[in-house]
């Protein structure tokens, strides 16, 4: 068991090497199990292929971070199904904005193989589907919020670029900042400012 464990931990090692290189689509299996000191015969006894591989080191951490996302996203529903109007204080989401930059630059290499190096696999999209994620949260979010204040409907245009403005905001940090320290320091202003916009601006009166 300990023996399996270690060999299938140098394969994805390995893997992982050669698609930050290569990218998946050029990425060969000959030359993981190569540098591996592995056979084609001990890769295919734990993975089915090579998206397979892929998908063995990309889909922890990928899986990990929508459900952070989806149960902040969750308390924030709750908190405006309260009766009481929801006023936003600066710091409100430095919690979140913490744990989510933690959590990309604990997986830097992965996320960045989302981002650069998934195309021809089932996660080449992943980043469409989170900001899909976000803008259906978005939605419900500021239903809620109009409820709460008469008059008003949502701005489903505005929704939309909101949530492709806050995946974007991660994207860049994690693209450009290499400090993690400075990445949360500047995420958490974002925030900020992503949520005042959010509370003031999410919707319009509605036409009489």
């Amino acid at each position: 068991m300990k023996e399996d464990r270690e060999t299938k931990e140098k394969l994805i090692a390995s893997a992982k090497a050669e698609f930050m290189e290569k990218g998946y689509a050029k990425a060969s299996l000959r030359k993981i199990c190569a540098n591996a000191d592995m056979t084609t015969g001990a890769l295919y006894f734990f993975f089915d292929n090579k998206e397979d591989l892929f998908r063995a080191i990309v889909e922890p951490p990928l899986t990990m971070l929508v459900n952070m996302m989806q149960e902040h996203f969750q308390e924030d529903k709750d908190m405006l199904s309260l009766p009481d109007v929801y006023e936003h204080q600066e710091g409100d989401h430095d919690d979140i904005a913490e744990l989510l930059i933690h959590h990309l630059y604990q997986n830097y290499d992965i996320f960045i193989l989302l981002l650069t190096k998934s195309q021809g696999t089932a996660f080449e999209d992943c980043l469409d589907r989170i900001v899909d994620l976000t803008e259906k949260q978005f939605a419900i979010s500021a239903e809620k919020f109009a409820i709460q204040t008469a008059g008003q409907q949502p701005n489903s245009y505005l929704i939309h670029w909101m949530a492709h403005m806050t995946i974007d905001a991660f994207i860049h940090l994690l693209t450009h900042e290499k400090e993690e320290k400075n990445a949360i320091r500047q995420m958490k202003v974002i925030m900020n400012f992503i949520v005042k916009g959010f509370t003031e601006m999410i919707s319009f009166p509605v036409k009489q």
